[in-house]
């Protein structure tokens, strides 16, 4: 049985979709290994938002180029963020790198491998498809806990990040494939998920009809009965609305938990991030949630250093 090895790097939409890959393999008669010694085929699951994870998939690139020496008929490939915006630029750097994949369509990679007079090959879609369409049942890293995807993309465009172009436009999970899937982790014994989306609470825009990640919220807890906890990753401050605030404070089962990125405490810093709100806009949401649910926990993530204004800026500002 042909074996393979998946290293993931980045969030947890990146976990998400590598549970699913994996579990397209094993629908495809692979067989999952610990270590890249041991498997067939080698994938690298990327992320593009932070540099250093983006070195360290180089790092690990150069040392399988060595494996490749070894084993020629070792596969390599690179799937994810990184592969949707580097494209074949990575084989030219790379040249023991047999297949790179763009986000959303990894769940095609087993079927390509089959394929292997086509390799090398690069698939880079313009619009990524969720992996959540069509996918086989993932190989899930734990027993009590699961990755839900409800949505992908996001509409923001911040300056300093390119998920508009690696994940494409918010596009929302069918309510019923959401709860389906839910219910299944159920039948399995499992005590958590985790919601997962770009910008999570946007959920239900692009749905016919319209609904509301409050709506969806509800229902998960409804068909929990309290059996289950339920979190959710990652928000964005302008998506936070009086309706949410009410569903955390009543239903049973969602944590009394909010991610809730900043990124800077300066209006002008964020301006220029163009994240759409200002500090004072901010505190007002955190208030409003602490008013809610008094135990709230809030976290949150901070950009400590950006790209020195240009000088139009500096003009502007001085």
């Amino acid at each position: 049985m042909p074996t393979f090895h998946i290293v993931t790097f980045g969030c947890q939409a990146n976990e998400a979709d590598s549970e699913r890959m994996a579990g397209a393999f094993v629908a495809a008669g692979y067989q999952p290994v610990a270590s890249a010694e041991e498997a067939d085929v080698i994938l690298l699951n990327t992320c593009s938002i932070r540099e250093k994870a983006e070195q360290k998939a180089y790092s690990l690139l150069g040392r399988y180029q060595g494996l490749k020496r070894e084993r020629p008929d070792l596969t390599i490939g690179l799937t994810g963020c990184l592969g949707q915006l580097e494209g074949a630029e990575l084989r030219r750097r790379f040249p023991g790198l047999d297949l790179v994949v763009g986000t959303g369509q990894m769940l095609k990679v087993p079927g390509l491998l089959q394929e292997r007079p086509l390799l090398p090959l690069t698939l880079r879609p313009t619009e990524p498809v969720p992996t959540y369409v069509g996918a086989p049942p993932p190989l899930r890293g734990s027993r009590v806990s699961a990755f839900v995807n409800i949505m992908e993309g996001c509409n923001y465009f911040c300056t300093f990040c390119v998920v508009p172009y690696t994940r494409g436009r918010e596009r929302s999970r069918p309510v019923a494939d959401v709860l389906a899937e839910i219910e299944d982790l159920l039948r399995m014994g499992y005590r958590e998920v985790t919601l997962l989306g770009q910008t999570v609470n946007a959920y239900g825009k692009t749905l016919q009809p319209r609904t509301t990640f409050a709506a969806l919220l509800r229902q998960v807890d409804a068909l929990a009965g309290g059996d289950l906890r339920i979190r959710f990753t990652s928000p964005h401050p302008r998506e936070v609305t009086p309706d949410l605030y009410a569903a955390m404070a009543e239903c049973r089962g969602v944590c009394e938990h909010v991610h809730l990125p900043v990124q800077s405490g300066s209006d002008r810093v964020l301006t220029r991030m163009r994240r759409l709100y200002t500090r004072t806009q901010y505190l007002g949401v955190v208030r409003r949630l602490r008013e809610a649910i008094a135990d709230v926990a809030l976290s949150t993530d901070l950009i400590v250093e950006i790209p020195a204004l240009d000088l139009d800026e500096q003009r502007r500002h001085a």
